[in-house]
Parts: C-alpha cells; sequence; structure tokens
C-alpha cells in the first residue's frame, strides 16, 4: 500500500477516518522463527501469561464503522491463518468495498486455499528465507514443505477458477544464516511464475542505544514509562552481521531483483537502495548515513494498527504506545482523540529513535 495514494478523508459530516488499518488477529504463532520480533530469540510475547484476540463482532462493528472512509486493510499476527473467523472478516471487507494483504508463515495455507481464493484477499506474503536446509535452520523442521506445498495449491486453485486474486508474493528476510543463498532459493528453489511479486528484507533490528532513547522520549513527551514490545526488537549479537560478505549480498540481491523486473514479478526490498556502502551502514547501525535515511514519517495522519487486545497504536509492531482501546471506545473517537493529535503535532517535526527498526520506514 503506497502511502503517497493515501489523503486523510473526510465524509460530509467532516468525520476524518484513517485509511490504512492494520489488525492484528491474534497473538498466537505456531511457529519460533529465531529472528522473529514476537515469538523469536528476544521476543516478548513467550513471556505472555496469556494470548488475547481480536472479538470478530468488535471487527466487524470496525469495518461498518470505517466503511465510508474505505480503508485498505492488513492484518497480522501471530499467524493470521490460525484466526478461526478470517474467512467472514474477508467477506465483509469485500463487501464494503475495500481491500486487505496479509503476511502469513505458509504451514496453514495448504489446508485454507480454497478459503483463500473464495474470499479473494487482495494479496497474501509467504514467509521463505532461502532453500530447505537454511529456511528450516531458521524456522523450523518442515516448514519449507508445508510452504511450497501451499504455494503450489493455491496457485493451482486460483488458476483453474480463472481468478486473479488473491495475488501471491515471497518475503526472504536476510540474516548472517542465510544471506548466501539468495540466489539459489529464487532461481533454484521456488517456481517464479507462480509468484506475483517478492520482498527481500534485511532483519530488522535496534540497537541498545536506539532502545534506550526510545524509552526516554515515551516518557519525557507521552508519559509511557515501560517498553517491552521495542526491546524485542534489540537484536544484541549485532556482531554477527559482520559475518555477512556485503558485496556478494548486494551482488545477488541486484540479480534477483533484476531478474523479477525482467519479467514483471514486482520487487521490494529492505532498504530500496540496494549497494555496498548502504547495506554497510545498515548492518554496522550507522542508520544515519543511509541513503534511505528518512526525517519525517507520513503515518500519523493515515494509519492506525489495532492490538490482538483492543489497543489503537500509530506504528507497526510497537504497541508501546497506545491511543485508546476499541474495546472501551471506537476507533474513530480515538483516531480524533487529543492525544493522537498530540503524536501527530510531535511527529511532524520529529521521528522516534527506534523508527529505523520499523518495516514501513524503508517502504513508505
Amino acid at each position: 500500500m503506497s502511502v503517497n495514494k493515501l489523503s486523510v478523508v473526510q465524509d460530509k459530516t467532516k468525520t476524518s477516518y484513517p485509511r490504512w488499518i492494520v489488525m492484528q488477529l491474534l497473538e498466537e504463532c505456531n511457529l519460533r522463527c529465531k529472528m522473529c520480533y514476537e515469538w523469536g530469540l528476544e521476543g516478548p510475547y513467550k513471556s505472555k501469561k496469556t494470548l488475547a484476540h481480536l472479538d470478530p463482532d468488535l471487527i466487524k462493528k470496525i469495518i461498518v464503522e470505517c466503511s465510508p472512509g474505505k480503508p485498505y486493510y492488513d492484518f497480522f499476527g501471530g499467524e493470521p491463518l490460525m484466526y478461526p473467523w478470517l474467512s467472514d472478516i474477508l467477506a465483509m471487507i469485500n463487501h464494503y468495498g475495500s481491500k486487505a494483504d496479509f503476511p502469513t508463515n505458509g504451514t496453514l495455507l495448504q489446508q485454507h486455499a480454497e478459503m483463500l481464493v473464495e474470499t479473494a484477499p487482495n494479496k497474501i506474503w509467504m514467509s521463505l528465507d532461502g532453500p530447505e536446509e537454511i529456511n528450516d535452520k531458521q524456522r523450523g523442521k518442515g516448514v519449507f514443505k508445508k510452504v511450497i506445498k501451499g504455494i503450489e495449491k493455491l496457485y493451482e486453485l486460483r488458476e483453474s477458477k480463472g481468478k486473479q486474486f488473491p495475488k501471491m508474493g515471497v518475503s526472504f528476510i536476510i540474516t548472517p544464516l542465510n544471506y548466501m543463498y539468495v540466489e539459489e532459493f529464487f532461481f533454484k528453489h521456488i517456481d517464479l511464475s507462480m509468484l506475483d511479486h517478492i520482498s527481500m528484507e534485511v532483519q530488522l533490528y535496534a540497537t541498545e542505544e536506539q532502545y534506550d532513547q526510545y524509552v526516554e522520549v515515551l516518557s519525557d513527551k507521552f508519559d509511557v514509562h515501560e517498553a517491552p514490545y521495542a526491546k524485542g526488537m534489540v537484536w544484541r549479537d549485532t556482531s554477527s552481521f559482520s559475518q555477512i560478505d556485503i558485496p556478494e549480498l548486494t551482488r545477488q540481491l541486484n540479480n534477483v531483483k533484476a531478474y523479477c523486473l525482467k519479467n514483471s514479478i514486482h520487487v521490494i526490498t529492505y532498504p530500496k537502495t540496494i549497494d555496498e556502502q548502504n547495506l554497510s551502514n545498515y548492518f554496522s547501525g550507522q542508520f544515519h548515513q543511509m541513503a534511505d535515511k528518512r526525517n519525517r514519517c507520513s503515518l500519523p495522519w493515515v494509519y492506525a494498527e489495532i492490538t490482538a487486545r483492543g489497543d489503537v497504536s500509530p506504528c507497526h509492531a510497537f504497541y508501546d504506545l497506545t491511543f485508546g482501546n476499541v474495546n472501551e471506545e471506537s476507533l474513530l473517537d480515538i483516531w480524533s482523540s487529543d492525544k493522537y493529535k498530540d503524536y501527530r503535532a510531535y511527529m511532524k517535526k520529529n521521528m522516534l529513535p527506534i523508527c529505523t527498526a520499523c518495516s514501513r520506514y524503508y517502504i513508505y
């Protein structure tokens, strides 16, 4: 979803609507991927005593409430395909003329393929991080084969029914374990003709210094005094990034990108600029020297994210800063609240110290 195509929408009653709504359907996930900032090595979700999910009736209420603004929806997890009411929610979004995307680890794709072709979300992103042996070291034994079978079934069903949607993509998270296998994976281990788009993404992380600065800003400016979600983004073993052969990674990324663009496969990369200096700056934590450095974020004026516990956050995955709960008040009331307005005023002149660890930072 391009922020450049978004603007704050108001109806005849002057009601303001978010144009992009992300819903964390549930916290539960069936995998424990090592680099995951929720359930991975540093992830905070492992310490949760209970796992939450969004009430489907509440989601339906939000869809109706926001329908005049025709927002774009993204789902998140946990694992979205574990959400029992996903088909109902997709059908309702379609009914009101909106579109939805979501990522999935792909292990449940095969059993939900029929539903996904019938409900036709706009895009589905499947996660794979290399050839079978490498992927499964990062994501778990047997994962690769399950995902490939799911992709094949979804593609076959979509084509046999003459449908255009869902568009299908694979996201590849680049880590010290798998960076040497980018070309091998895309050219030898997956049929690119089945894919409409790919994403090659550096492992997102924050430094301890960024985290400490973020906690200070939350406390001083927003009266928030702890940040467990952001803590999950802090990758303590940053020395492992030094083993990455930056010139070789750069070569492989650019080769795959060139091939895909030549064959009309849409490509996303984190960061956008794929050259040796930019990647070196990223993996050494020199974010301020990156070619993709940003001074402002446009999302506070168009974007809202709802956690599985109902909290409304202006940021993706950083749920430490929230402005209300949809179990207690409407999303539109929260969207127009003084807290949200104060945040927008702050973000008009600033970025948060941890913004470089956000996937939205590199796309929009």
